[in-house]
């Protein structure tokens, strides 16, 4: 699993998830790796905020490859991008008895669409994630539209 930035780069996104409970690292470690043996995203960075039931706040910061290999099973490319300031704000957030993930990745993907753009002397406007619930809605409308036709 290569993490070495090499050609353009692409889009980067801060995701910040949320568990109740502790993380089961395991699905979600097996995720991401997908994503990135498929070399639709690499990742950047990865921190993990646990607040206890009684408050407490844990918190994992990869501030080297090897900590986050530990924590995801491979290194990242830019340890420390996100971090204890970020853990504290995430923190001063969360409700007792859950886990945040955060991680920053690169769109791979997207890396040379985002060099065209650049080369042309172009900038992105407007970029917005829809909701997979209004999608889903979309979707379901469309579905109806073709049954009553």
């Amino acid at each position: 699993m290569s993490t070495a930035t090499t050609g353009p780069i692409g889009p980067v996104d801060l995701a910040v998830i949320g568990f109740r409970g502790e993380l089961r690292q395991g699905g979600i470690r097996d995720a991401v790796a997908r994503a990135v043996d498929k070399g639709a995203v690499r990742v950047l960075d990865v921190l993990l905020v646990r607040k206890d039931d009684d408050g407490s706040v844990l918190m994992y910061d990869a501030e080297s490859p090897e900590g986050a290999e530990e924590l995801l099973g491979f290194p990242t490319v830019m340890p420390d991008l996100v971090g204890e300031e970020d853990a504290l704000s995430i923190a001063a957030e969360m409700d007792p008895g859950t886990t945040v993930l955060v991680i920053a990745w690169e769109n791979v993907w997207a890396s040379e669409i985002a060099a065209e753009v650049r080369e042309l002397d172009g900038q992105l406007l407007v970029m917005e994630r829809l909701p997979r619930e209004d999608i889903e809605v979309a979707l379901s409308a469309i579905a109806s539209n073709e049954e009553g036709s």
